[in-house]
């Protein structure tokens, strides 16, 4: 995603549902991790509004129950009548996607997959662990403006002391 991010394009809809795990047969400690779905996909420049926006606060705490826990916080909205302050169209222009919502999603999937758990492959001692974690929080952070980017994690991340390897490909080779 970093790569994504780089390139001025964003997802806009990171979920487990989206992420596809492969584990070949012939490298049994080797885990391939790809996005899919693309079809919300939009370039940084583009305004594209956000598709979480509910017309009764009901409906908006049921929706985030089904799949709220991948959307960043910035993006769920209720709107009001309209030709008001808070009509839907006047909302949804506030409440855009940005690389700080794929971010967000990002540190989401990676908790799930990762657990907490101790990887040797991937960590060479506790202080790398532990920067991984801080990183991780610090992508979810639910206020946008506090959030750290990916570009900053992955910069983190693979300079000393942590020197985490860089994926060979879009692919992410150990778990």
């Amino acid at each position: 995603m970093d790569r994504v991010h780089k390139g001025y394009l964003q997802h806009n809809d990171i979920s487990a549902g989206n992420v596809l795990l492969h584990f070949p047969e012939d490298k049994v400690s080797e885990v391939y991790i790809g996005v899919c779905d693309w079809s919300l996909a939009s370039r940084v420049c583009e305004t594209t509004p956000s598709r979480y926006g509910y017309p009764t606060a009901e409906a908006r705490t049921a929706a985030f129950k089904e799949c709220g826990t991948f959307v960043a916080p910035e993006l769920w909205y209720t709107y009001g009548k309209p030709n008001s302050e808070t009509s839907y169209e006047t909302l949804r222009r506030r409440h855009l996607y940005m690389q700080a919502a794929d971010a967000y999603s990002v540190g989401v999937v990676a908790n799930m997959i990762w657990k907490n758990e101790d990887d040797f492959d991937l960590f060479k001692d506790a202080a790398g662990k532990a920067r991984f974690a801080v990183a991780l929080k610090e992508l979810t952070n639910p206020d946008p403006k506090n959030r750290s980017t990916l570009q900053l994690v992955h910069a983190t991340l693979t300079a000393p002391p942590y020197n985490f390897q860089i994926p060979e490909c879009c692919y992410r080779k150990h778990i």
